[in-house]
């Protein structure tokens, strides 16, 4: 939620271009009319606002947008509507099983990716050439997305080790040793 929140509220100009155009049906979408919590960076003042104007007015202003948990599930929705329409249909897919008595692990970012060796990273850096997805679905499978057709040859520690990387808060997994192991690795650049 912190790294949403980050690129939230990064300076952006509406009539830059759209780098990808929204998946269809996107401008059908009604507006939402929950409050959405501005904060002053420089008094700390906390403001719920509904209008849409009164809204972009704070942010020109410098008002930073504190997300809510409702916030953040909207955008992971949204998020991976474009994902699976504009983004996923480019990268290769390799379904991965783990191997008996191995597990994948998964974390507060539910998919991951990397983009020219960088794990923090906006989803257009998936456009990037060297763009890596990783989702892990179950203890025992994964699915792993990227440029290219060269063949891949991962294991579950590795995948492990990128989403315990790629994690901002917290990673779980269906054993303490897989997650002590992604925990030791992520720290380990021989891995």
């Amino acid at each position: 939620m912190t790294v949403v929140e980050r690129w939230a509220n990064e300076p952006w100009d509406p009539r830059a271009e759209v780098v990808e155009p929204p998946p269809h049906g996107f401008d059908k979408m009604g507006d939402r009319v929950r409050p959405m919590c501005l904060e002053d960076p420089n008094t700390g003042e906390r403001r719920d606002v509904t209008a849409e104007d009164e809204f972009h007015t704070l942010r020109r202003l410098g008002w930073k947008w504190i997300l809510q948990r409702d916030d953040h599930l909207e955008m992971l929705h949204l998020q991976a509507w474009y994902f699976q329409v504009r983004h996923f249909p480019r990268l290769l897919w390799v379904r991965l099983e783990a191997p008996h008595g191995e597990y994948f692990i998964t974390s507060d970012r539910g998919v991951a990716w990397l983009a020219d060796g960088y794990a923090d990273t906006p989803p257009a850096a998936l456009r990037h050439p060297t763009a890596q997805v990783v989702a892990p679905l179950t203890r025992t499978t994964a699915l792993v997305g990227r440029h290219g057709t060269a063949p891949l040859s991962v294991t579950p520690r590795e995948v492990n080790r990128f989403v315990a990387f790629a994690a901002s808060s917290w990673i779980a997994g269906p054993t303490s040793d897989a997650v002590h192991q992604a925990l030791i690795d992520r720290r380990d650049p021989r891995h």
